[in-house]
């Protein structure tokens, strides 16, 4: 009767290969009983095999939650192997609600997404994720949810490409203009290693004010005015990204 589940099971995605919604919860109710399948909360579950191990990743339960939900902000950076750090929480983009809970000792939290840019699904992992390019200024736009100064500037260290017209791609959705200062600000410290063109950085510049911001209130003691980006700013960031304050 059933020709095919996913690792991750949601009604949406099995209901049409039954005849009925209650010869799809009996189905599930048996496999349920079986051990085969694991409920993650209400109407998610996940495939198990023989020993209990489950086939589906954090990852994948994340980008089932709702049906626009995906990883992004620390998560997507853990996704694409650059975190230095594992969280124990999944941060899941989408405009859908759904009440934050905990499995297997993961919490799985809302954010709500600020613009629709740089959303894909990769088929292979089975996993809608931000691009690398909207997570990096995802991440510089919200540097608590990227876990810090630290935890950003270790991922950037460790990223190897980047896409300058996605980088502006993401800026544009954003269209903030404290974020092209913070975002220029940190990323002509790598201008060299993502060959970033000294037009990325006058596009940057052209959405400016007058208006002195600050980088970052409360992570620096000491802090001085940076003329070029106009932000109150960490006296040295290179120090920072090793450790140092």
């Amino acid at each position: 009767m059933v020709k095919w589940i996913p690792f991750v099971i949601t009604k949406k995605d099995m209901r049409p290969q039954f005849s009925s919604d209650m010869q799809y919860e009996n189905w599930i109710a048996g496999k349920l009983r079986s051990k085969k399948i694991v409920k993650v909360r209400k109407g998610l579950y996940v495939l198990s095999d023989a020993t209990g191990e489950l086939l589906a990743s954090k990852f994948e339960i994340a980008s089932k939650i709702t049906d626009d939900a995906f990883l992004c902000y620390h998560s997507a950076l853990e996704f694409y192997g650059v975190a230095n750090q594992v969280f124990h929480t999944v941060t899941v983009g989408s405009k859908s609600r759904f009440n934050p809970f905990t499995f297997l000792d993961i919490d799985y939290i809302r954010k709500l997404p600020k613009n629709d840019y740089g959303i894909e699904y990769i088929e292979q992992a089975g996993v809608r994720v931000t691009t690398l390019e909207r997570t990096v200024i995802d991440c510089i736009d919200d540097i608590d949810a990227c876990g810090g100064i630290d935890e950003l500037l270790g991922a950037l260290g460790q990223i190897r490409i980047l896409d300058e017209k996605k980088l502006l791609g993401a800026l544009d959705a954003y269209h903030c203009v404290l974020l092209y200062q913070k975002a220029g600000y940190i990323l002509q410290h790598y201008q060299s290693k993502f060959g970033l063109s000294d037009a990325f950085f006058a596009e940057c510049k052209r959405h400016l004010t007058k208006q002195v911001k600050y980088f970052l209130k409360d992570e620096y003691g000491e802090v001085e005015y940076n003329s070029e980006w106009r932000l109150m700013a960490p006296k040295n960031l290179d120090s920072r990204f090793e450790g140092g304050y």
